[in-house]
């Protein structure tokens, strides 16, 4: 699914209107019927105050309320700014909204308390700024009221774009969004104010999107990481599902190799090797018995000869022999390359020689490494995450895998993969150990590239949702659960096949 800003939308609007000939007042239509529609199946039964600003958010809240009021719901309206600032196609369903024969009142003090569910239809994706009267005093209101609070299109106060949330921005428990998800619902702190999220169609060909947008920005699902499961024929071997290699681990820090390396088996690489310490791989072993070692003092060349893909980093330590093994993989490894952790300390110093480079190269930073990387700060990275991993991965020519909640994957052609699976159970240490495992593992049994890696970070995340719903504790989730878990999340995957 396409994820847009606020501008864009604008846009695509436009378009649809200008270009296609469909009126304005039809999708304002479309977009408060499908709400209504929604509310009415989750709220059966439920009195809604419905609270209505001068923009198109504000027309689709009154669809919403008469769609609502048709059906004998319970619910009052109020206007937040003086009426006459309401125009356009807002104004055309506001006074359908009144011939229909239902009222609305301006908003005052007090109101909010007759209601179950406050809808908020007040400020939409016009939104920039700091907020202003009077809805920053009505949104003051609402966050005080303690009433579950549900969005038309975004909360009221947030943008759709990256940047800063203003500090009066409504915290919805639910979301509604309308037509296409927008970028700043993937984005901290502003996913905070989202609540649980879904998106409607109003409409809206997809013909248009790819008319409209410049940009190439998706959501990557669970039906897609389905879509591109790799199916295992009966008569396969264990040379059939990929060789791969794990420079990883030291004699400090053996446990970042157990992760990755039982990650990639368990995510189905038929051989996995591990080069690492030769005072680590006793305890590699006892954990991983499945791996086979190579020696980190013998000769590099031999260790990724007929391997399918290779990762180096994860524990391995920094200085200059790290750093003489990365630039020996990318000038001579010929296949998918990763490099993570460790491995990323001196890369900004080689980005020259990565630009030749011919074979796939993904690097999968946390915001920390991609601020060194960028000589910025992890506030800034998080503040324009779509715009930093996208610039890297185009301008140097490789898949960024920026990490984090709502993990982004950029490629070299400009396009970025939006992940939303996962919880907070995966700020652990070893979680990234775990999904270098996991991507290394894809890389080698996949033919596409960016959906081996959308599809590796997908099943990170939707491992440990599946171990909360299962009863685990976010505070009690543990990397090594999640790769023990990895084979039920995967055979629930394996059961439907073809979707």
């Amino acid at each position: 699914m396409r994820v847009v800003t606020g501008g864009e939308m604008k846009n695509i609007e436009q378009f649809t209107m200008d270009h296609l000939g469909f009126d304005g007042r039809i999708l304002m239509e479309n977009a408060g019927r499908a709400v209504a529609g929604r509310l009415m199946e989750d709220y059966h039964g439920r009195k809604f105050t419905v609270l209505i600003g001068s923009g198109n958010n504000g027309g689709d809240g009154f669809v919403t309320a008469r769609t609502l009021l048709e059906a004998e719901y319970d619910v009052t309206v109020y206007v937040a700014p003086d009426e006459n600032k309401i125009r356009g196609d807002a104004k055309y369903h506001k006074t359908i909204f009144e011939k229909s024969g239902f009222e609305w009142e301006p908003y005052k003090n007090g109101v909010l308390e007759y209601a179950d569910i406050i809808v908020d239809a007040m400020l939409g994706t016009g939104m920039h700024g700091e907020l202003r009267e009077p809805y920053s005093k009505i949104l003051k209101d609402v966050a005080d009221s303690g009433k579950a609070v549900v969005s038309v299109d975004l909360p009221s106060g947030v943008t759709g774009e990256e940047g800063a949330v203003p500090e009066l921005a409504l915290k919805a428990d639910h979301t509604i969004m309308l037509q296409q998800p927008k970028m700043s619902c993937y984005l901290y702190p502003a996913r905070n104010h989202y609540g649980k999220t879904e998106t409607m169609q109003i409409g809206i060909p997809k013909t248009v999107l790819d008319e409209v947008l410049h940009s190439r920005r998706y959501e990557w699902t669970f039906a897609d990481t389905l879509n591109h499961w790799p199916r295992r024929a009966s008569s396969s071997h264990k040379g059939s599902h990929g060789k791969v290699g794990i420079i990883a681990g030291s004699e400090m820090m053996p446990g970042a190799a157990v992760l990755s390396a039982g990650a990639a088996v368990k995510s189905g690489a038929g051989l996995t090797t591990v080069n690492t310490v030769k005072a680590a791989i006793p305890i590699i072993a006892s954990h991983v018995p499945e791996v086979t070692f190579f020696n980190r003092e013998e000769e590099l060349k031999l260790f990724y000869k007929e391997k399918d893909a290779v990762a180096v980093g994860p524990g391995m330590g920094v200085g200059s022999a790290g750093q003489e093994t990365v630039v020996d993989l990318i000038d001579n490894f010929d296949g998918p390359l990763l490099i993570d952790a460790d491995g990323l300390d001196s890369f900004q110093d080689i980005l020259s020689l990565v630009r030749t480079r011919k074979a796939p190269l993904i690097i999968t930073p946390h915001p920390g490494e991609m601020a060194k990387l960028i000589d910025s700060t992890p506030a800034k990275v998080n503040q324009n995450r779509f715009e930093i991993a996208e610039e890297y991965a185009y301008k140097n020519g490789i898949y960024v895998v920026l990490k984090g909640p709502c993990t982004i994957v950029a490629t070299p052609a400009g396009e970025s993969f939006v992940n939303a699976s996962g919880n907070a159970g995966l700020a652990k240490g070893g979680s990234g150990d775990i999904l270098t495992g996991m991507i290394l593992s894809f890389l080698a049994r996949y033919g596409d590239i960016q959906a081996a890696v959308s599809s590796a970070v997908y099943m990170h995340g939707h491992t440990a949702d599946h171990l909360l719903e299962k009863g685990v504790a976010i505070e009690s989730m543990t990397a090594s659960g999640i790769v023990a878990h990895l084979e039920t999340t995967f055979h629930l995957n394996d059961e439907k096949p073809g979707q």
